[in-house]
């Protein structure tokens, strides 16, 4: 072969990895979490390909000219090396979950083994061992390859099969991620035209789910309650441990149904052809697809380049596309107040838009459509109108709270009525059993008040009612003059036997463990509930970093949870501000008590306190107060044995200051709802009373 075709191919060859067979390899490990078409991602990574393998080669040119082609090929042949060994065996980004890709940590091990192999492998391209090398990373790429061209070639259906219902019988499981049992149940109530709306379903208002992230949660919804740590003690493990399990989703498929999945669901969906991926639901120009493609880039540049290198990538992309590229997606990345990611889940509430308005009956024998939608996730960037409101500071940072669960979650449930109404129009409402659901509540903080706002283990975010799910269900055929609350505890993985025993081939619905959501309920069939827990402060949404608990099934929720054993209880930060407060109205009463009898206030050596270093450290720390005017001093709900957070209390006799001091969290409340209450001198982490000589000390 002339030497220029040698250059040409290695070039094309180089490229082609960079830009086509690593990127193609990421997709198919990110298929549950893509937004775009993947034939649209193919055609722009060729195209990529085509465009720098013709500059690499114009580069090899040019260094051959200066008697340089033994560096141009080396400088190709690193390249090729290190994205094949990083992109396939040693990724350079760490593990970690809603984090943009470059916040990612970085897998410094791997960086070192992909440098040094890179370079040894590099160096035998110089001797005779050439075409081993050559050999082992073809082969690298190929097999790799191989297992994922099938599954990327066949994903992927089209809107007009996915809105396509039966006008027989239909099931859809409508879920929206994060919506809270407590805040839906609110909303209705509040909201004629819902409560009208929902009037057929069945609401279960003391519904749990099994974890507290999306993915685990699903999983014991088309499994049913099965313990799988018992199976396996790590996600990579479990997955093929369920392989040949029997699902929700594989059940329909084996009888035959029109069986499509949207969104995590697909993670459970064995047949590619039956997924219908986010973001494919709307039409976009060849622009839109370009830039759109071009936006995974900064996930695979994390991958193989660092994920320090890829926020210089990402910020010239972004430029590039503000430039050169319309895009709806990138435009909203570009205003978001909040992650990359959370900007890209809200374009799902256009797409959940789009499938209600193309709905549209068959002659299909049996549809059934799993989808789970991500414009509902925390944070709230939806008003109660479905407007997208997170591209303003203001609106953002003032919505995240429980008005704005609220808000959020009137948008949904009117999206959900939305979806009714059409079902009726198209005459087959009565011919569908329609499950409305999420698959775990809220984070702690977003609640002023206890039990929801209690978290478990020392972990800030997930508490008691991150697994308080939205659950309701509509039968077929079902009219009811007002909607039905059922108060027993029940579990999102008691899905898996209802859809099976309420199907027309109600058949191996033993191997589904719960309970039958639509008949009569009984406790001992299933009388456990396998729940996942975050075991410490420093556990993630993952599987691996929790533990899994056995929850009786009383219906007093808090009190199986505590039966158990397994779980440290925290007040949320409400609770915990609102006893701070009552603590100092009751020593501030008192203190007036003290000075109508005495004539002046009780005197300090500075700022007193339990465990004051600025005064007085001592158990009685406001002399004379007890027992005559106050049965007891309090001290601080953390209970702390520190300086801080504790009381303390600072008087001349004729002025006094009493604070929360050291507080924050409870500080910030104040700071919001009484803010008169503040420390003038102590700004973040001070509040209380005084009197007005005291305001500036």
């Amino acid at each position: 072969m002339p030497a220029y075709l040698n250059r040409l191919t290695l070039s094309i060859f180089s490229a082609s990895t960079l830009f086509l067979w690593i990127p193609l390899y990421s997709l198919y490990l990110s298929l549950g979490d893509i937004n775009f078409s993947i034939s649209g991602f193919f055609v722009f990574s060729l195209m990529m390909t085509v465009i720098f393998g013709l500059l690499f080669f114009a580069i090899h040119l040019l260094l051959t000219f200066f008697r340089l082609s033994w560096f141009a090929n080396g400088l190709l042949y690193f390249l090729i090396f290190w994205v094949s060994l990083a992109g396939l065996l040693l990724p350079l980004a760490g593990k970690a979950g809603m984090t943009s890709p470059e916040n990612l940590p970085t897998n410094y091990q791997n960086l070192i083994l992909v440098a040094s192999l890179s370079l040894a492998l590099t160096l035998l391209t110089y001797t005779k061992l050439k075409s081993a090398t050559l050999a082992f990373v073809v082969i690298l790429i190929s097999t790799s390859l191989g297992s994922a061209a099938y599954t990327l070639y066949e994903t992927g259906s089209s809107m007009s099969r996915f809105s396509g219902l039966s006008s027989n019988d239909n099931v859809i499981i409508l879920s929206l991620d994060g919506l809270a049992s407590n805040v839906a149940k609110e909303v209705i109530e509040e909201t004629p035209e819902l409560k009208e709306i929902f009037k057929d379903f069945i609401f279960y208002d003391n519904a749990v789910s099994l974890a507290p992230a999306t993915l685990a949660s699903l999983r014991s919804e088309v499994y049913g309650n099965i313990k799988f740590r018992e199976l396996a003690t790590t996600s990579s493990k479990l997955k093929p441990k369920l392989a040949n399990t029997l699902n929700s989703i594989k059940r329909e498929q084996v009888a035959s149904s029109d069986v499509m999945t949207y969104g995590v669901y697909s993670v459970f969906n064995e047949t590619p052809s039956d997924i219908i991926i986010p973001g494919t639901l709307t039409t976009s120009s060849l622009s839109e697809r370009s830039s759109i493609a071009l936006s995974f880039y900064p996930h695979i540049a994390a991958r193989i380049g660092t994920p320090a290198l890829t926020q210089f990538i990402g910020k010239k992309l972004q430029a590039f596309q503000q430039e050169y590229l319309y895009d709806s997606k990138a435009e909203r990345i570009a205003h978001h107040r909040g992650e990359a990611w959370d900007a890209l889940n809200t374009l799902q509430s256009g797409e959940f838009v789009a499938l209600t308005q193309n709905l549209h009956a068959t002659s299909s024998t049996r549809s059934v459509r799993y989808m789970h939608l991500l414009h509902t996730h925390f944070p709230v960037d939806f008003d109660e109108k479905c407007i997208y409101r997170s591209d303003s500071t203001e609106w953002f940072s003032a919505n995240q709270n429980y008005e704005g669960l609220k808000k959020e979650t009137h948008c949904a449930l009117q999206q959900t009525a939305d979806l009714l109404t059409k079902l009726k129009d198209l005459n087959i409402y009565d011919k569908t059993m329609l499950v409305v659901k999420s698959d775990h509540g809220a984070p702690a903080n977003y609640f002023d008040s206890d039990p929801d706002g209690i978290t478990f283990n020392g972990n800030s975010l997930w508490g008691y009612n991150r697994y308080r799910p939205l659950m309701m269900i509509k039968a077929r055929e079902n009219e009811n003059t007002s909607i039905t609350y059922n108060s027993n505890l029940t579990s999102l993985s008691d899905l898996a036997k209802t859809l099976c025993l309420h199907s027309p081939e109600n058949l191996k619905c033993n191997v589904f463990e719960g309970l039958d959501l639509l008949g009569t309920p009984n406790e001992q069939e299933s009388p456990f509930l396998y729940m996942d827990i975050v075991k410490d402060p420093i556990s993630s949404f993952d599987f691996d970093t929790q533990m899994t608990i056995e929850v009786p099934r009383k219906n007093n929720f808090l009190e199986a949870l505590k039966s158990t054993g397994k779980i440290n209880f925290k007040e949320s930060e409400m609770a915990r501000y609102l006893q701070r407060k009552q603590d100092l109205e009751n020593l501030k009463a008192a203190l007036e008590k003290y000075h109508n009898d005495k004539g002046s206030y009780p005197l300090s050596q500075g700022f007193n306190g339990l465990y004051s270093i600025w005064g007085s450290s001592d158990k009685n720390w406001i002399p004379g107060l007890t027992p005559k005017f106050l049965k007891t001093l309090p001290r601080d709900p953390s209970l702390s044995e520190e300086k801080t957070p504790q009381y303390i209390y600072y008087s001349n006799g004729t002025d006094y200051k009493l604070l929360s001091h050291g507080a924050g969290a409870s500080t910030s409340i104040a700071q919001r709802l009484e803010a008169q209450l503040v420390d003038p001198t102590r700004k973040t982490y001070a509040f209380g009373f005084w009197t007005p000589g005291a305001k500036d000390w």
